[in-house]
């Protein structure tokens, strides 16, 4: 009994560990947002992930000349979602488009927000069409 719940211990904190590395390493090269802000900017209020991807994907931005609109919903492991919302052709002459990443956690039944990210791809300068966390010039 007690070899089993060492080998249970070592695997949780294996698949702890490879979970927080996957994580981290999809959150490479986004500029952080903060997470209140961005709740409440976007009026995200007790949502399930596909109701937040419906809702960014739904703005009130300018969408004349846009080249293409994508989001994706993906849920790596039960309790959590990934949504990945892109925007191309911009009606801005500094940012091409933009890119955000929204983690959403389950908990008692209920999703939060508890990571954002953002990236562009300026319409100009040294990183064009180029995904940034840099603020285009």
């Amino acid at each position: 009994m007690l070899k089993q719940s060492v080998v249970f211990t070592i695997l949780a904190t294996i698949f702890i560990s490879a979970v927080a590395t996957a994580q981290s390493s999809g959150r490479s090269g986004y500029r952080v947002v903060d997470v209140k802000n961005f709740v409440a900017q976007n009026q995200i209020l007790n949502s399930n992930p596909n109701q937040v991807a419906v809702k960014l994907f739904a703005d009130a931005e300018e969408a004349e000349g846009r080249k293409s609109e994508n989001v994706e919903v993906k849920y790596p492991m039960r309790d959590t979602a990934v949504i990945v919302m892109t925007k191309e052709g911009l009606a801005d002459d500094s940012v091409a488009a933009i890119r955000r990443r929204v983690e959403m956690q389950r908990s008692q039944n209920k999703w939060r927000v508890v990571w954002v990210g953002e990236q562009n791809k300026c319409a100009r300068g040294k990183v064009s069409q180029v995904w940034t966390s840099k603020l285009c010039p």
